[in-house]
């Protein structure tokens, strides 16, 4: 066995190894991951005989995750026993449910001990799903005068989904600048004010992926997300890419999700460390 670190000359390997895993549209954070060169990145690869059998990638953050990240694809091996030995534990892991079993199964003793997970189901809309006409709601791009506002909705809706880890003001700061400099958090007003929003935070040749979505409860079974995910989807589906995204196996965002058209396509997992 061979353990790397890969440079990003040879990342279009990996990506074709990752095009061909039986759980690629799961995958989404890792191919956006490299596609962008994202900040920070340190991929290693498992190797026998010149074959790819496995990749790891560790990120100091991950918008909409304000965290220490990790990914993988393949079979990790002997390999996070290796990187363990020079860096710190990841706070988060996230990907294909049936990859990250088997991250478990190799997790290094001298890490940060598993403290939660969040089973969830990938959903993709093959088709664009129709809006209808709500004069008193608009949606748009974030500006940077919205910043105070969807940095309380990023917050209160890790509290309201019940993840293990919430982020910090400074941390849900740090991922609304950035979602709102490269222009994918999305908002929708109602009568003129701000009533939620929704982010797109990762794609490939094919998907673009709703990281979040979030609605004011007031706002709530008045058709507010109808509008505004329908909006972006449509937008998503005129680049020629299929929406994509992850929610809680139980919870009410997958039936919301299936009446505009979504569909089960895997599984994934987040799991938490602390």
């Amino acid at each position: 066995m061979n353990i790397q670190p890969l440079a990003p000359d040879n990342y279009p390997q990996l990506l074709a190894f990752i095009r061909q895993s039986d759980d690629a549209d799961a995958q989404l954070f890792l191919v956006g991951a490299l596609n962008s060169r994202a900040e920070g990145l340190q991929v290693f690869v498992h190797q026998d005989a010149g074959r790819l059998l496995g990749a790891v990638a560790l990120l100091p953050s991950l918008p909409p995750f304000a965290v220490p990240v990790i990914l993988i694809v393949g079979e990790p091996g002997a390999l996070l026993a290796h990187i363990a030995e020079g860096h710190a534990s990841p706070q988060m892991a996230i990907g294909p449910k049936a990859a990250l079993e088997r991250l478990l199964e190799h997790w290094p003793v001298a890490w940060l001990p598993l403290i939660g997970r969040r089973d969830e189901v990938l959903l993709k809309q093959f088709d664009a799903f129709p809006v209808g006409s709500a004069p008193a709601l608009t949606t748009r791009l974030a500006r940077p005068e919205d910043e105070a506002t969807l940095v309380d909705y990023r917050i209160q809706m890790e509290k309201d989904s019940g993840v293990t880890l919430v982020s910090s003001r400074e941390q849900a700061t740090q991922t609304v600048r950035q979602l709102t400099r490269t222009q994918a958090l999305h908002v929708v007003e109602v009568d003129g004010q701000l009533g939620g929003c929704t982010a797109l935070t990762s794609r490939d040749e094919q998907h673009e992926q709703l990281g979040f979505i979030f609605v004011e409860a007031r706002h709530r079974l008045r058709g507010v997300s109808d509008k505004l995910l329908g909006e972006v989807c449509a937008g998503i589906h005129r680049r020629q890419r299929s929406p994509l995204t992850f929610t809680c196996v139980g919870g009410p965002l997958r039936h919301r999700l299936g009446e505009i058209g979504f569909r089960v396509v895997g599984e994934h997992l987040k799991l938490y460390f602390g």
